[in-house]
C-alpha cells in the first residue's frame, strides 16, 4: 500500500513536469517536405548564416539555435539562381514546413522558385494563419478596408514587440490607397525598442513623409576605406560639389546609371565637382571587380555592414541607387537627382 503511495506521487510530479514546468527549448527543429523533382543541397539563411541539408526522398531537416526568441527575414535558397515567394521567422521550437520548389524562368534568368504552402509550429505561424484566413474570407467585402485596418490594429495592439506586426505595417504602407493617418496611429503603438530598426525606418519614411526628408540638412560625416584601405573622410570635399552614390555590383539600375555618371564626372570634374560612391557588397571581391570593369574613376569606399550600418539608416537607404547632391558647406540640396537636374545645378553653381 505505502510502495503504491508513492508511485502515484511520482506519477503525478511526472505528469506535472512534463505538462507545467517544461523549460523553453533553446534550438530548433525545422522538418519539411519539399513538392517537385528537387535534387541535392538546400540551404536555410538567417542572421547572416547559411546551413546546409541535402535532400533525400524530397525530405530536409535543419536544427539551429535561434539568439533571440524570433528572427525575422528567414529564407531558402539551392545550389541555383533562386528566390521565394516570402520569407518566414523562425523561433526555437519544433516547426513543420511544406514547400515546392518549381524551375521557373524570368526574362533570361532561370531560377528555382521556392513556395511555401505550409508552416506550424511557432506562435507567428498561428498569428499568420489567422491574418491570412481572415484576409482570404473579407478580401472582396466592399468594406474591405474598413476592416482590413482593423484587423491590423488588433494584430498590433496585442503583439506590439512581434515583427509580423511591423512587416503587415510596412506592407501596407507601399499602398498608395493606404490611409496614413491611420497607420500613422498604429505605429505608435509599436514597442520600437525590440523591432528592427531599419524596418521600422523603412514604415516611418513611408508614412511620415515630410519627417524623413534629408535636403535642406546638414551631411551626416563619416569615413569609409576604399579600395587600396585608405580611409576617406566626407570633410574633405568642403569647399566642393558631392555627389554621393550608394550603389552595390549586384546591382542592375546602379550598374546602368554608372556610365551617365561618368560623363557628368568628366566634364565638371576640373571644376570643384567630386563624387564618392559607396558600395553596400557584402563581398569585398566582387567590388573590386566591378571597380575594374566599370574604370570608375572617382572616389569609391565599401561599407561592408550592409542595412546594419548607421551610415544607411542616417541616410535612410532602403533601396539603391540612391543619390544625395551635397553643397559646399556640406548640406544636402537633392536627393536622387535626374542626370538632367544634375547637370543643370553645375551648369548654374560651376562657371
Amino acid at each position: 500500500m505505502k510502495n503504491s503511495i508513492f508511485l502515484r506521487i511520482f506519477i503525478f510530479f511526472a505528469i506535472s513536469t512534463s505538462i507545467f514546468g517544461q523549460t523553453k527549448q533553446d534550438f530548433f527543429y525545422v522538418d519539411g517536405v519539399i513538392h517537385g523533382n528537387y535534387e541535392g543541397y538546400l540551404y536555410l539563411n538567417y542572421n547572416n548564416k547559411k546551413d546546409s541539408c541535402f535532400v533525400i526522398n524530397n525530405i530536409f531537416h535543419f536544427k539551429g539555435k535561434a539568439p533571440t526568441e524570433i528572427i525575422f527575414d528567414v529564407y531558402f535558397s539551392t545550389k541555383r539562381t533562386s528566390a521565394m515567394n516570402e520569407s518566414f521567422y523562425l523561433e526555437n521550437e519544433n516547426i513543420k514546413m511544406d514547400i515546392s520548389i518549381e524551375n521557373k524562368k524570368i526574362n533570361d534568368t532561370e531560377l528555382d522558385w521556392i513556395i511555401i504552402n505550409s508552416i506550424s509550429g511557432t506562435k507567428t505561424s498561428v498569428i499568420e494563419k489567422d491574418y491570412k484566413d481572415f484576409k482570404q474570407e473579407h478580401k472582396k467585402d466592399y468594406d474591405w478596408q474598413s476592416k482590413h485596418y482593423k484587423k491590423l490594429d488588433e494584430i498590433v495592439s496585442k503583439y506590439p514587440k512581434h515583427p509580423y506586426a511591423l512587416d503587415l505595417l510596412l506592407t501596407e504602407s507601399w499602398d498608395s490607397l493606404a490611409d496614413t493617418k491611420k497607420l500613422q496611429r498604429m505605429y505608435k503603438k509599436l514597442d520600437l525598442k525590440l523591432q528592427d530598426a531599419q524596418s521600422l525606418l523603412v514604415l516611418k519614411r513611408n508614412i511620415f513623409p515630410v519627417e524623413s526628408s534629408k535636403v535642406g540638412k546638414k551631411m551626416m560625416d563619416f569615413e569609409l576605406p576604399n579600395e587600396k584601405g585608405i580611409l576617406i573622410n566626407t570633410t574633405q570635399y568642403r569647399g566642393s560639389i558631392l555627389l554621393i552614390d550608394f550603389w552595390a555590383s549586384w546591382c542592375a539600375p546602379c550598374r546602368k546609371q554608372i556610365p551617365e555618371i561618368a560623363k557628368v564626372y568628366e566634364k565638371f570634374k576640373s571644376k570643384k565637382f567630386k563624387i564618392l560612391s559607396i558600395s553596400i557588397d557584402k563581398f569585398k571581391d566582387k567590388w573590386l571587380k566591378a571597380l575594374e570593369k566599370e574604370k570608375m574613376e572617382w572616389d569609391n569606399v565599401l561599407e561592408e555592414k550592409e542595412f546594419l550600418s548607421d551610415i544607411l539608416k542616417e541616410y535612410e537607404i532602403i533601396s539603391i541607387p540612391q543619390t544625395f547632391l551635397i553643397d559646399e558647406n556640406g548640406k544636402i540640396i537633392n536627393n536622387n537627382p535626374t542626370i538632367q537636374q544634375l547637370e543643370d545645378y553645375l551648369n548654374k553653381n560651376l562657371k
